[in-house]
């Protein structure tokens, strides 16, 4: 039950194959790549020729060539509102000059295309402000320039040379409107308040000719009124012709816009690994983390593609020779679950990754998680419609159920697994009588009694069942704690750490100090007695754990010496020397803190029958609500169902959710803390994500 073995692959090939050597390794996710942390190959160290520094010239250009290619893809994307979907890098083609030529001819176009389609967006608003304004004023018997004054737009009435009027246009460009009234040079300008310096600048030069209204005038000129209306709908009609082109331009466009973004993502991506990677002018040298499982078939595909332009070298994880060049790394680690317990390795790597050779804890973690949840959240109906929920998680393709679809066996197994505990207790959507003749029918064919249910958590005449049910899930704590010791002496085995093995608190010595104490208390729970079989029992252990660190030192100096001398970082000659009131005052403490440790570690899972209570108590709660409706409201059969409704729901989401923090809370402190002393690097293989 260890994590995949894993394989350190070296390969050397021509700078010509590495693009098609990452692109293929990127689409079987399966290799990590191994990252150089030192100076480039021997014979390129100090030295680079002229070819070799134009080589590197020329990749810093193309990388900075497929950066601003990239970012004109993103602008033409928000300009046209392209999404990238259905993206496939691993079926996109290389970038070459021709497409990022392309690229930049399409993203001058829309660049052109979008001043164009603001401006008009612009002056349709300054012609709708102007418009609104005017109608406001229209009917006021004020004179226009007192109305002009007021108005939050300054418009001009005037004549001009007609011929001048395109180039007055050009001139104001999206500062201001200018329309005409008539074929004789009669215009009404407009433009915002903080566009009138410019607007009277230009009128200047264009010769304008400002309209004097008659003295008696009042309100807006009708022809002014007219044009400006007329001319805020050709505006309104060349912003929409013009929004209809982009929609078909984006139709147009899309399919091209997605194979040019995943073609430069790709060749960004492969560039920037080349990067990193240790080279010659002519060859790289690629090394990496490979599941043993795929080894055979990645060294069979490289062949078929390069034939002799590649050489590959295999190295297991505890060679010298392949983990000199990686000193002090450690080998990445894949969890490779199937089934029903692939949806709890979640729940593992959320606290860490395992050290590489270490046991994986996912199947442990997959029957606790399961059995804890069923004890704290026993409910035949609850339970159903939490299995419910995992087989439509399981079907569904779309959605937001569709996020969890990975963690389905995890819902169908807590479902199941409250189904079978309601069973027992004989709760059905918190109705604690509905099953009773079930109960006593299964009873009497298993047991050989009727019983109204095979469990009483509630105490009802006296509490001794609820006081053998906290026995029992203290019980549970004895059976988890004890796996997770098991886990860290086989781990600690497995490294050669017979120190920590045998005698620190979660080895053996802890172990067997945590056993039989624990049987002691059964015994005298029982009714049995002590005897002195127990000093020897808890002396031995006690006596191990309180000289811990002059065992683990005499283990260790064993340990170099078997070696054969000096290891890295150790000095030669010299022993750790403690004194006497040092080893001590440490057995003391680790004595104190080995009792207290497994004490609260054990009598944590009370909480396992202090929820499972409060379920019942709380399932006992919505059942006599409902009844008392029914039986004393107006219309008692509807409200009763929806008491009962209501709370069901409020236990299967609330509590539900309480308790599987909870289970996960208990394996976290109780359980992963026994060996999960250190963590490993979790395996992270090159895969070029859209």
């Amino acid at each position: 039950m260890s994590s995949t073995a894993m394989r350190r692959m070296e390969l050397l090939l021509l700078k010509s194959d590495i693009d098609s050597a990452l692109r293929y390794l990127a689409s079987k996710n399966c290799f990590q790549i191994i990252f150089p942390v030192v100076s480039p190959l021997p014979e390129t160290k100090g030295k680079q020729t002229s070819a070799a520094a134009e080589a590197v010239a020329s990749e810093e250009a193309y990388l900075a060539r497929l950066d601003g290619a990239l970012a004109k893809l993103g602008q033409l994307g928000t300009c046209l509102g392209l999404r990238q979907e259905d993206m496939d890098l691993g079926a996109a083609r290389l970038p070459d000059e021709a497409l990022l030529d392309e690229i930049d001819a399409i993203s001058s176009s829309c660049a052109e295309n979008e001043q164009v389609s603001l401006a008009q967006k612009r002056k349709l608003d300054d012609l709708e402000e102007s418009l609104r304004e005017l109608r406001a004023f229209a009917g006021l018997s004020l004179p226009f320039e007192d109305i002009s004054k007021l108005s939050f737009v300054s418009m001009r009435l005037g004549k001009v040379d007609p011929e001048k009027i395109p180039a007055l246009n050009r001139s104001l460009d999206d500062r201001a409107a200018i329309i005409p009234m008539d074929n004789a040079g009669s215009i009404v300008a407009v433009a915002s308040r903080k566009g009138r310096f410019a607007l009277e600048t230009e009128l200047a030069k264009a010769g304008f000719v400002k309209m004097n209204m008659p003295p008696d005038f009042r309100g807006v000129p009708a022809d002014a009124l007219a044009a400006l209306q007329t001319s805020y709908g050709e505006a309104k009609e060349n912003v929409a012709a013009l929004e209809s082109r982009r929609k078909a331009e984006a139709d147009r466009i899309s399919p091209t816009w997605v194979a040019m973004l995943s073609s430069v993502k790709l060749g960004r991506a492969l560039k920037k690994v080349e990067k990193k990677l240790e080279g010659t002018e002519l060859v790289y040298r690629l090394a990496g983390w490979v599941p043993s499982v795929s080894v055979e078939t990645l060294i069979k595909d490289f062949q078929s593609m390069f034939g002799d332009r590649i050489a590959i070298r295999l190295y297991d994880p505890g060679d010298e020779e392949g983990n000199s060049a990686q000193k002090g790394r450690e080998v990445p680690v894949l969890l490779k679950q199937s089934g029903f317990v692939s949806a709890f390795q979640g729940i593992v790597l959320s606290y860490g990754t395992p050290v590489y050779g270490d046991i994986d804890p996912t199947p442990f973690v997959a029957f606790f998680f399961t059995f804890l949840f069923a004890v704290m959240f026993g409910d035949l109906g609850q339970g159903a419609v939490i299995l419910g929920l995992g087989l439509l998680i399981s079907k569904s393709e779309k959605g937001l159920l569709r996020n969890y679809k990975k963690y389905w066996p995890a819902f169908v197994a807590a479902g199941a697994g409250s189904m079978f505990m309601g069973l027992l207790v004989g709760s059905f959507f918190s109705d604690e009588k509905l099953l009773i003749p079930l109960e006593r029918f299964l009873t009497g064919l298993t047991l050989g009694a009727p019983r109204d249910r095979f469990l009483d958590i509630m105490p009802s005449n006296s509490l001794g069942s609820m006081f053998y049910f906290f026995g029992f899930t203290v019980g549970i704590g004895f059976l988890i704690n004890s796996t997770g010791l098991v886990i860290n002496m086989i781990n600690l085995a497995r490294k050669k750490k017979w120190g920590e093995a045998l005698f620190s608190k979660t080895g053996l010595s802890g172990a067997l100090l945590f056993w039989w104490a624990s049987g002691m208390g059964l015994r005298v729970i029982l009714g049995g007695k002590l005897g002195w079989i127990d000093l020897i029992g808890l002396g031995v252990p006690l006596l191990a754990l309180f000289f811990t660190k002059p065992f683990e030192n005499v283990m260790t100096a064993a340990e170099r010496k078997h070696r054969g001398g000096e290891a890295s970082g150790e000095r030669n000659g010299e022993s750790e020397k403690a004194s006497a009131i040092d080893v001590l005052v440490g057995g003391l403490v680790e004595i104190i803190e080995t009792f207290s440790y497994y004490a609260s570690n054990t009598m944590s899972f009370l909480r396992v029958a202090a929820f499972a209570l409060a379920h019942a108590v709380l399932s006992f709660v919505v059942f006599t609500m409902a009844e008392l409706v029914r039986t004393r409201a107006p219309g008692g059969v509807v409200f009763q169902f929806l008491i009962f409704l209501v709370g069901n729901l409020i236990i299967i989401s609330l509590e539900g959710l309480i308790v599987t923090i909870q289970v996960i809370r208990l394996q976290y402190y109780e359980f992963f803390s026994k060996f999960f002393t250190q963590t490993g690097q979790a395996f992270d293989p090159i895969r070029f994500e859209p």
